[in-house]
């Protein structure tokens, strides 16, 4: 049986004699959306990941530089606003990603990987797979795999301090490591799983926009089993600043990249 985020803090605190304060620390956790892949193939227009883009007749395979990029995934967003009736997103039409082989291949900077966020408002019932491009080799596309939604909640980014009182100090410390990169990992909104330096600083240091309000579109890892290795079996993070979305402008979209 699954447990979620919220049990394993509940059971934390009630090891350590506090469950006095679990009222008070739940309510700080942030709704996010577990995606988990469902070990089949998707319907056209679902959710899913790699594979072929299901694009709407007027609507090319993406490219830049002359060169299309590697689809990654795509979400129908009537799927998930059914997960999360809360969420930022448009609540239908269809979400794509899209990123630069070459790019990761090659070593390019990870705050110059060329990609693509792309939103359309379509029925999904009128789409179709993409036609492979002839120039983007076969094994740079992920074999297809249908992705599902699960509401989950995750801690809050909050630094802890050194000056704490000791057993806060280490409470915090055990309720962050709850959080750790113990399995893949993919996940939409909430607070990103950050490798290195914090994700969402790392938009405003690539960006030039210091709004301290993002809003994480897809964390996607590396998957053995769907033989996914980005960078080195590292993380994306395809994020978007909260006013950005709000205004439809997905062009502003940000890709970090992290690595153990």
């Amino acid at each position: 049986m699954r447990v979620t985020m919220e049990e394993k803090i509940k059971r934390l605190l009630a090891e350590q004699g506090l469950s006095e304060v679990e009222q008070e620390i739940v309510e700080t956790l942030v709704p996010c959306l577990v995606i988990e892949t469902t070990g089949e193939e998707a319907v056209t227009g679902a959710s899913k990941f790699g594979g072929f883009p299901d694009l709407p007749p007027d609507m090319d395979w993406p490219s830049a530089g002359g060169k299309p990029l590697i689809f990654a995934a795509q979400y129908n967003l009537t799927e998930v606003h059914r997960a999360d009736r809360m969420n930022p997103l448009p609540d239908r039409g269809m979400l794509y990603f899209f990123l630069a082989g070459d790019d990761l291949l090659w070593g390019a900077p990870r705050d110059a990987v060329s990609f693509q966020v792309l939103y359309r408002d379509v029925d999904p019932s009128g789409l179709r797979p993409a036609i492979y491009p002839d120039d983007l080799p076969r094994e740079a596309c992920p074999p297809e795999q249908g992705i599902r939604f699960r509401l989950e909640k995750t801690l809050p980014d909050v630094e802890v301090s050194e000056e704490m009182d000791a057993l806060w100090y280490d409470l915090m410390d055990q309720l962050y490591e709850l959080e750790e990169r113990s399995a893949t990992h993919h996940q939409a909104f909430g607070q990103p799983l950050s490798l290195e330096a914090d994700v969402f600083a790392t938009c405003r240091r690539q960006t030039g926009k210091e709004t301290p309000d993002w809003v994480l579109l897809l964390q996607m890892d590396s998957d053995e089993e769907l033989e996914m290795a980005w960078g080195r079996f590292g993380i994306l993070s395809f994020c978007i600043s909260r006013e950005d979305l709000l205004t439809g402008r997905f062009d502003e979209a940000c890709l970090v990249m992290q690595r153990d």
